[in-house]
């Protein structure tokens, strides 16, 4: 066996944290600034908040594809929670899966927790209505969501979470007591099972919330992720993308990326198909980003985008809550309609409560989670 005191640690991990979240930060920053005061009016003939102009139809289609990050965090996690549950059955030739569930608690749960407790200060500073507190507490928010067809305040973004937790149920289990050889079978069949279940509910039932909530839907990704992981713990990425090839692919994805809405539910092939391209590309990108590091461009705020991409889970938590605060107690209060003033305070306010999240309860509650580790991780 191998030493089981084996530190695992992706440099660049934490930089693909930082887009993912702002990604979504800034898609739902625009969607609640239309809901509020219309579209921007830059973007629109004459300033009408209504009608797009060619180019606000291209900005437009860029922010709201923000929702893409959701998939990058999938993507991430999958990978990360594979490899690591790989290296612990390689290392000591099983799976904790008990220490695993304590290692996913402790890194969820303490500032999830702390969002459900804030939900009645959340509420009366946005003036909004009470939430159905247990789908959230029990981690099914998304399977209600489907059931009612609303958003609640300030819930709505958690469904993300809820497919997480669902994802982190069974993973260990897979990985543990299937052979290390059915493996890569096995995550292929749960690809397809996922990519059926869409096709079966595009084709059978046309429900838009269960495409999108439903977490047999969604989990793909996450699995896809975990392909990832088994790859390079077989393969390596040792091979490095040409310059040509990566400004082709990169280009590529931007391209399509301003032009085409990632999620539009009108025919079969936006909903069962098209996310593989997008997905594909972005775990290309995100497997040359971590492994060549001679690659990536050395910024000199660098240290700063990665401390945000490790505040990036806070960032995700509460972004979303805020959107109609800093609406109703400061844009309300002050009498203003500058969008530029309400992006700054949504970003500003995201990042400052995230901070102080994680520099008081986060790390924290870190610390405890080292107990339960197998295979070292620093901040994975």
């Amino acid at each position: 066996m191998k030493d089981s005191k084996q530190v695992v640690y992706f440099k660049n991990i934490d930089i693909l944290r930082f887009a993912a979240v702002f990604l979504v930060l800034f898609a739902h920053a625009y969607e609640g600034w239309c809901g509020w005061f219309g579209k921007p009016g830059f973007m629109t003939v004459d300033g009408n908040h209504t009608d797009f102009t060619n180019f606000g139809s291209y900005l437009n289609t860029t922010f709201t594809n923000g929702g893409i990050g959701v998939d990058i965090f999938f993507l991430i996690s999958g990978f990360l929670i594979t490899y690591l549950l790989l290296s612990e059955k390689e290392n000591t030739g099983k799976i904790s899966i008990i220490k695993f569930y304590f290692r996913r608690i402790l890194r969820i749960w303490p500032a999830y927790f702390l969002l459900i407790a804030l939900t009645p200060l959340c509420v009366h500073l946005a003036n909004g209505k009470t939430p159905d507190y247990l789908p959230n507490v029990l981690f099914y928010n998304n399977f209600h969501a489907i059931s009612i067809k609303i958003w609640q305040y300030p819930y709505a973004h958690l469904w993300s979470i809820c497919v997480e937790e669902h994802f982190y149920l069974f993973w260990p289990f897979v990985v543990a007591f299937i052979a290390r050889k059915n493996l890569k079978t096995a995550f292929i069949l749960l690809i397809a099972m996922s990519f059926l279940f869409r096709a079966y509910l595009f084709v059978v039932h046309s429900d838009y919330w269960q495409i999108y909530l439903n977490t047999l839907s969604r989990i793909d990704v996450l699995v896809i992720g975990g392909l990832y992981a088994l790859y390079y713990k077989e393969v390596g990425f040792q091979a490095k993308l040409g310059k040509s090839t990566r400004l082709i692919l990169y280009g590529l994805f931007i391209v399509v990326y301003v032009i085409d809405p990632v999620y539009t539910y009108d025919s079969f092939f936006d909903i069962v198909i098209k996310k593989y391209f997008y997905i594909s590309i972005l775990g290309l990108g995100m497997i040359h980003f971590i492994f060549n590091e001679d690659r990536i461009f050395n910024l000199p705020f660098q240290k700063s985008l990665n401390y945000l991409g490790k505040i990036s889970y806070g960032i995700y938590l509460f972004s979303n809550v805020l959107i109609p605060i800093v609406v109703i107690r400061f844009m309300y209060q002050w009498g203003s309609t500058n969008m530029y003033l309400y992006f700054f305070l949504n970003i500003f306010l995201s990042i400052l409560i995230s901070a102080i999240v994680y520099e008081l309860l986060e790390k924290q509650v870190l610390k405890w989670k080292k107990k339960f580790e197998v295979v070292h991780s620093k901040r994975n």
